[in-house]
């Protein structure tokens, strides 16, 4: 696999939408505004999300918010692979469990296994649904997808709260709902450039210091911490897959200086970037 030395990638826009393949190796990582879910029929696939290595085996659903670089690296003969994008507003609004919100805007991907025949069923459904291209079948489709992350996010809720604190309040109103969309996605777009509290509530017509208290109320962390794992997964990617030295991908990363870079990667990972890098690559073929 020849690895892609891009140091930014693209945000996207796919909407509601679904693939049903026989998946190959990507390239390169891309990454869109929406959440995705996916359901390997037969076969395993393997990402790599930042530094996380993360396969998808038989019978499998994985459902993560794509915003973060993700990018097929392995993939076993005859797999089929199905999956779908939610737009990320439609998953806000369905309002569930605060732990497992927080974990998927935070850059987790979560795995788990429901119903297989029931599955494979609904995700062939959902293609046949989408391809008729009308409004009342796009909001069967979200209403069946919500069921299913719902019933996902029961298998894995008591993994969840043990790994993170769960934010204060579970009914957020519609239009504070609109405000942290518009800057968990912002932050998402811009994290490799200078970015500032004052940039992100500008974003979402806020006073920096209200959007400060809302937006670690409902993520569970501060805007800091929030841009410093998206710089921290954009750094461990490219360390990973390319052979760029460190300093240029710290800039790259949005880190301010090589200094930080390396102070936060240690404090995060427990090793020094090169370190990290050697022990991790992918090799080339």
């Amino acid at each position: 696999m020849m690895l892609h030395h891009d140091l930014t990638i693209d945000m996207t826009i796919m909407g509601l939408s679904h693939g049903h393949m026989q998946p190959s190796l990507m390239p390169q990582a891309h990454r869109h505004a929406e959440v995705e879910l996916n359901f390997t029929e037969r076969g395993a696939i393997t990402y790599l999300f930042g530094g996380d290595r993360i396969t998808v085996g038989p019978g499998q659903l994985a459902f993560f918010w794509a915003t973060l670089p993700h990018q097929v690296i392995d993939v076993q003969q005859k797999t089929i692979f199905h999956w779908l994008t939610i737009p990320f507003s439609s998953f806000l609004h369905w309002r569930l469990p605060p732990a497992f919100v927080q974990q998927i805007i935070s850059g987790s991907c979560t795995l788990g296994k429901l119903d297989f025949t029931l599955m494979q069923t609904q995700f062939r459904q959902w293609r046949d649904d989408l391809q008729a291209h009308t409004e009342e079948q796009k909001q069967i489709v979200l209403l069946e997808v919500e069921a299913c992350v719902r019933r996902l996010a029961l298998t894995t809720q008591s993994t969840n709260e043990r790994r993170i604190d769960t934010p204060s309040s579970t009914n957020m109103e519609p239009h504070l709902l609109s405000k942290v969309e518009l800057m968990s996605s912002f932050i998402a777009e811009h994290y490799t450039e200078q970015l500032h509290t004052k940039d992100v509530a500008a974003a979402a017509h806020l006073h920096p210091n209200y959007a400060m208290k809302l937006f670690h109320k409902h993520i569970g962390m501060s805007m800091l911490e929030y841009i410093t794992r998206y710089r921290l997964a954009h750094a461990q990617r490219l360390l990973i897959t390319t052979d760029i030295n460190i300093t240029e991908i710290a800039l790259a990363a949005g880190f301010g200086s090589v200094s930080r870079f390396y102070s936060v990667f240690k404090a995060s990972c427990g090793l020094l970037p090169g370190a990290y890098r050697s022990g991790l690559r992918l090799k080339p073929d």
